[in-house]
């Protein structure tokens, strides 16, 4: 199904330590569809992860005129809706963890299905095929030669390995839009490109939208991608606006 991600005039103060208001970053206005996937891009701490956040549900502090996922306008929800919203409607993939070290990986990506399926059915009163999802996912992780992973735990697993079970993880539900923090970040150049390209493709086939944040501007510019590119406008405050050139501008912060 065609998916729709529409956002107008977002914002986040970050407060100081006196409760007084400190830096500010905006993000004027977004429209993603089905299989976009944008890069947000930007020096060290200018806000690309706290920007990420707020677009994935996980700060409320957050400003919008409006925030739309389809049909639900997720700026005018509770925090207890918005929580549903994202478990069943949202992957994230943070930039480490994102696996429970006490399970397996075929655990951990059962209880992503499990817990995205009882949100679903909260959400719009359907059930999800949860087998169905299921082998889905074991269906990429043998495209990816990773099946003989399942049984493994995260910590016995490469750092590349690990990268991979998240975002196969962070897809097994099928979102609509996922959101993913500095993927690459960790890995080798040769391994990051490899992970970068299954992100893209993935997301493409799935027609999922996408948004990754990455200081990696080589990877944005290989795979021509758009960017939310930071922008100083002030002393004090930055805008992520959209770009074809991936290089971006602004003093560091430290965020």
């Amino acid at each position: 199904m065609a998916v729709s991600f529409k956002v107008k005039e977002l914002s986040y103060t970050y407060k100081q330590k006196d409760g007084s208001c400190g830096y500010k970053i905006e993000l004027p206005e977004l429209s993603l569809n089905s299989g976009d996937v944008y890069a947000i891009t930007g020096v060290s701490g200018c806000g690309k992860s706290t920007l990420l956040e707020c677009l994935g549900l996980l700060r409320q502090d957050f400003v919008s005129k409006s925030l739309l996922l389809d049909s639900y306008e997720l700026s005018k929800l509770s925090v207890k809706e918005q929580c549903i919203v994202r478990s069943s409607l949202m992957g994230y993939m943070p930039q480490t963890g994102g696996l429970i070290p006490y399970l397996t990986i075929k655990e951990n990506l059962k209880l992503q299905i499990e817990v995205s399926a009882d949100s679903f059915y909260k959400l719009e009163g359907k059930k999800l095929d949860t087998k169905a999802l299921y082998q889905e996912v074991y269906e990429k992780m043998s495209k990816f030669s990773m099946d003989s992973l399942l049984d493994r735990y995260p910590h016995e697993l490469s750092i590349g390995q690990r990268q991979r079970a998240v975002f196969l993880k962070t897809i097994s539900h099928k979102p609509k839009i996922v959101f993913i923090d500095e993927p690459t970040s960790s890995l080798d150049p040769e391994h990051g490109k490899i992970l970068f390209e299954s992100i893209v493709s993935l997301s493409r086939q799935l027609d999922m939208c996408a948004l990754v944040v990455t200081h990696d501007l080589l990877l944005v510019k290989d795979f021509n991608l758009k960017s939310l590119s930071y922008a100083k406008i002030g002393a004090n405050e930055g805008q992520f606006v959209i770009s074809y050139d991936s290089v971006s501008s602004g003093d560091n912060h430290d965020l």
